[in-house]
């Protein structure tokens, strides 16, 4: 007969076991899908301007800046910024994902197929496909911090102006990397990075992060 404690350490194991899976599983995905995405006209990548509320402005590749509008597409090496008081969702192509710019938040597309926070704040996430249609792991960065959302997660990631990075999952899950160390968010929970890429968390949700989803989150 096993014990409590043997119970829950099977438990645990199990759990763990359970979450490395998924982790390889999204990485193969991931890795399968950049291969698919390699051999795509440049153009398919991009962020396109779903909803605009304010100012918002893009870096282009050759370096000029340019105030945006509905429907626009920005390319891929551009960067992205917003005003204060301003806000702008796009849908970032090809993974039909939306993402969330908060106020005073600049984001860039990079040429390596990561979005990556410079400042401020986003909320990612793919919306449930139609019916034959899949969702991919997103691969985003903040600093030294590198974010893969799961297919199904809603991630949000803030860079506080100390450079300590926010992490927290709304649904799904997300794995969050720094050098060598890694650690899996889940749901209704948040992590924070020091600028140093020490670990804190996962923890549950503060209420100012929950009121931040319920305010200004993507779903």
């Amino acid at each position: 007969m096993l014990t409590a404690t043997q119970t829950v350490t099977n438990m645990v194991e199990s759990e763990v076991d359970a979450m490395v899976g998924r982790l390889v599983g999204w990485w193969v995905g991931l890795a399968a899908f950049v291969g698919w995405l390699v051999a795509q006209p440049a153009p398919e990548f991009g962020l396109k301007v779903l909803e605009l509320r304010g100012r918002a402005e893009a870096r282009l590749p050759d370096g000029q800046w340019q105030s945006l509008k509905v429907d626009e597409l920005v390319p891929l090496g551009s960067s992205v910024r917003t005003a204060p008081r301003a806000m702008a969702i796009f849908v970032w192509s090809p993974y039909k994902a939306r993402v969330k710019l908060a106020p005073e938040t600049e984001v860039q597309l990079s040429t390596a197929r990561l979005l990556i926070l410079q400042r401020g704040r986003i909320w990612v996430g793919t919306p449930p496909p139609p019916m034959g249609e899949r969702r991919f792991p997103l691969p985003l960065r903040c600093g030294i911090v590198n974010i893969v959302c799961a297919p199904d997660g809603f991630v949000s990631v803030a860079r506080r102006p100390d450079d300590t990075v926010i992490v927290s999952v709304d649904q799904g899950s997300a794995i969050v990397f720094v050098d060598a160390q890694s650690v899996a968010v889940p749901r209704g929970q948040m992590l924070l990075v020091s600028p140093q890429g020490v670990f804190l968390g996962p923890i549950p949700l503060t209420k100012q992060e929950q009121l931040m989803w319920d305010m200004g989150g993507v779903r």
